[in-house]
């Protein structure tokens, strides 16, 4: 069952390596997810610098600093940004790397050669590139609006070619090498690179050491007067407004070898903002979550907030609304040590402040919403202990979290057996809790901005707004489906129009090619035509090779808009289809969407319901069924009968017809609140049991008394007698049918049997007892379609129950069924 489950999931587009894991989905209590990637994309748009320049050393004034275009970056942040990464050239591919990083280098338009580890100013190739692929479209193009506009177009990308070879001019910084690379530790929050640098006169030269990351851990490692009035109130407002903030440093040393060394006494150069998008669908889904009755978190590496205004954005803290909540930051006491408070995380200063006790948890979680970094945490909890560890289902954000980190706030959270954790993550860095959690789910990267524009529905704003969450996701996802029905149509009608096209050209292929042979001096006869229609025929499966990537490229993807300005850039510079690729998590996780979504989640707990009271439902009907059968093989078996070889066929027919049914059995698209029961030993079940089987036993003891009386003793004498010789291999003469052909050709290789009407009622109350507990142990709604909608197991119960009556109430025109029966009529 949990194989054809997990089947049912493919079809959602989720991917299952481990199927006994999606019963387990159906338990889950608790939804953590990561941030980029996951509730965002994970491409992250440069937004731009804030440099510590000459102007803004000399500045007083505490007041935040304005963003400038990342290309504008200059001196010592330029270099940061260009060579301080750990990024690695992959033929067919290119660079790959951490997104920031390709982001970063992209931003300042610098060009990497990782085989020589050496970046220089000026990237501009895939600009050149896309002029080229214009020019050549532009050609082609016959209406003269669509020429203007691709002369727009081009007047842009000339423009902007000029304005980058102009930039690269300027830089006074002719190429930087890495010579040694201290990789990015989650601990430490950074990274390092020692590096040589190649300049003219008004630059200087030599070994420079560069360091990035979080602007906490780069604050302690300035040099004494090296950090900005300005650092603190420009980096709380970018982080604010969702921005993922890095500090950029450096210092020239010529004997600084170590890490210790490297990253000490720097020099601050500036700041640089990424943003990334939210998914379109991210605060539905946890919306549908919170409405199902499942505790949600954010479990990330960001900054506190920036983590938390996505976690605004989504609905998993709530300044809005009906029950708008504040929400309050855990920090070190500056009063006493040892000591920690609740603190207003924006909005308000700091010094509106709660005294911090793990049972103030209890008391603050619903009327604020709580968030902690892992160094906070940890140091609680070494005060604190377990009182703290057992309280943390109740935080929603968790910032500046490490893997270990993430994994172990889900093993505190799982102390509890009651509780099921659900992981969802992308990255490397969310291995650990995938693995961790009781199941995990993983999203692949290289989507870049898929589905992050308005969500569709077929209503307006008002009518969206009113229904619940989980509908409007319906909604959409029907709408997903009639796009891809619609797209498919649309590249398979495109796709056949150019290869009737293509199929006009081959003869003039065919004979350019024995042409070209000709002139080659190469064999034109009947050899060289085959060589020839070999040719055209890879040219012609060459460009309907092209032509069927560039249809999925400009049809394929249903969750990119018609105006998506990347993918008109990806196809305007020939880069081609971005790579979807598994990553770490997806390695970790037992399951893994190609979806750019969370919905997959929603998906996933479905099923997950669907496949646990499948199971359950069937062990009860097993454990029914062993009871009722023993007794009624007991009770034929005393009176010295047994049941025939057809009716044995019918009952097992039977069951396997239902069961199969069963097999059909599809979630609801809707999560109810209350969450199905999930063990076969909860008291409710057994209580069920017992009481079934009780009723069951009664009503089948009561049916063989009827019978037995009904037959007397002689009659009862005369079966039993006779099934005693058949089983002794005694010749015994069988009642068969002269009418029944069925009857006549079985007995020549069954067993003799004696029909009677002990046997008859037996079999009947025993059927309709399986009947009836096929149907009252089908769980059906609110976690799966209810009887009359798995059409398969009503039409199979509807067939055995008429025929029940048929065989029972003894319709036939005659007083003794076709089939082995005894006279009920007696």
């Amino acid at each position: 069952n949990a194989e054809y489950m997990g089947m049912c999931l493919m079809q959602n587009g989720i991917f299952c390596t481990e199927p006994y894991r999606v019963p387990t989905a159906g338990k889950i209590s608790h939804c953590l997810f990561d941030k980029t990637g996951t509730l965002t994309t994970d491409q992250l748009v440069p937004v731009g610098v804030v440099l510590n320049d000459e102007e803004n050393k000399s500045s007083k004034d505490k007041k935040e600093k304005s963003l400038v275009p990342v290309h504008d970056a200059k001196d010592e942040a330029a270099l940061v940004l260009a060579a301080c990464h750990s990024l690695v050239f992959v033929e067919g591919v290119g660079l790959v790397g951490d997104p920031i990083e390709l982001a970063g280098l992209q931003g300042v338009e610098w060009k990497y050669n990782s085989n020589t580890q050496t970046a220089h100013p000026g990237d501009w190739e895939h600009i050149e590139k896309a002029i080229t692929t214009l020019n050549a479209e532009i050609e082609k193009l016959t209406d003269n609006d669509n020429i203007k506009d691709a002369k727009e177009k081009l007047s842009k990308l000339e423009k902007s070619l000029s304005q980058s070879q102009a930039r690269a001019k300027q830089c006074p910084v002719k190429n930087i090498t890495i010579v040694h690379r201290y990789h990015f530790s989650s601990q430490l929050q950074r990274m390092s690179v020692i590096c040589k640098v190649q300049s003219n006169k008004s630059f200087r030269s030599g070994k420079l050491c560069l360091v990035k990351g979080s602007p906490e851990a780069i604050r302690l490692l300035l040099s004494k007067g090296a950090e900005p009035s300005w650092f603190q109130n420009t980096y709380q407002v970018m982080a604010e407004q969702g921005m993922r903030v890095l500090a950029l440093a450096y210092k020239w040393s010529e004997d600084s070898q170590s890490r210790e060394q490297v990253e000490s006494d720097l020099q601050f150069a500036g700041f640089i903002a990424f943003s990334c998008h939210i998914r379109s669908d991210s605060g539905f889904v946890i919306q549908a979550l919170q409405e199902s009755n499942h505790k949600i978190s954010m479990v990330t590496g960001d900054a506190p907030l920036t983590a938390l205004h996505v976690a605004e954005k989504v609905n998993i803290c709530h300044p809005g609304g009906q029950n708008p909540k504040r929400t309050l930051m855990l920090v070190n006491s500056k009063l006493e040590e040892d000591k920690f408070e609740w603190v207003i995380a924006k909005g308000e200063p700091l010094a509106a402040r709660k005294l911090f006790s793990p049972e103030s948890i209890d008391s603050l979680k619903d009327k604020y919403d709580l968030m902690v970094t892992e160094v906070v945490l940890e140091s609680a909890a070494s005060v604190y202990g377990d009182k703290l560890w057992d309280k943390v289902d109740n935080i929603a954000v968790f910032a500046r979290m490490s893997p270990q980190g993430k994994a172990r706030v889900i093993r505190a959270i799982q102390k509890n057996k009651e509780n099921h954790i659900l992981m969802c993550g992308d990255g490397g860095n969310d291995v650990g809790a995938l693995k961790q959690a009781n199941v995990g789910i993983a999203l692949l990267s290289g989507y870049g901005n898929a589905n992050t524009g308005e969500l569709e529905t077929q209503n307006d704003a008002n009518q969206s707004a009113a229904k619940k969450a989980e509908d409007v996701l319906n909604q959409q996802q029907d709408l997903i489906k009639k796009k891809s029905t619609d797209a498919y149509r649309l590249q398979k009608e495109l796709a056949a129009k150019k290869q009737k096209e293509l199929m006009a050209k081959q003869q003039e292929w065919l004979m350019e090619e024995i042409e070209a042979r000709r002139q080659r001096g190469e064999d034109v006869g009947v050899v060289g035509h085959f060589a020839a229609m070999k040719n055209v025929a890879m040219r012609m499966r060459n460009e309907m090779q092209k032509e069927n990537q560039l249809l999925a490229r400009t049809h394929g993807n249903v969750f990119t808009s018609a105006d998506d300005k990347d993918a008109l850039n990806a196809a305007l510079s020939g880069t081609g289809l971005q790579i979807v690729r598994p990553g770490d998590a997806s390695v970790a996780a037992p399951f893994t969407t190609r979806v750019p979504s969370v919905k997959s989640v929603v998906d996933l707990i479905r099923q997950g319901r669907c496949t646990l009271l499948s199971a359950l439902q069937q062990q009860q009907i097993m454990i029914l069924e062993c009871v009722i059968q023993a007794y009624t093989m007991s009770a034929l078996s005393l009176e010295g009968t047994r049941s025939s070889e057809r009716q044995v066929m019918a009952t097992t027919w039977l069951m396997i017809i239902a069961t199969l049914a069963f097999s059909y059995s599809t979630p609801i698209t809707k999560m109810h609140p209350v969450p199905p029961l999930r063990s076969l030993f909860h008291p409710a079940i057994w209580v069920s049991i017992v009481g079934q089987a009780v009723i069951h036993l009664f009503c089948m003891v009561y049916a063989v008394r009827m019978a037995t009386e009904s037959m007397g003793p002689e009659l009862l004498k005369e079966v039993a007698l006779f099934h005693k010789k058949a089983k002794a291999g005694e010749a015994v003469e069988e009642v068969i049918d002269p009418d029944d052909p069925l009857a006549s050709m079985w007995s020549l290789w069954s067993v003799p049997f004696m029909p009677n009407l002990l046997n008859t009622v037996v079999f009947l109350v025993e059927t309709s007892q399986v009947m009836a507990v096929l149907l009252v142990n089908y769980k059906g709604r609110p976690w799966m379609k209810g009887v009359l909608e798995n059409q398969p197991l009503a039409l199979s119960l509807f067939i055995c129950i008429t025929g029940l009556v048929i065989f029972g109430v003894v319709i036939f025109p005659r007083t003794e069924c076709p089939y082995p029966f005894g006279p009920i009529s007696r």
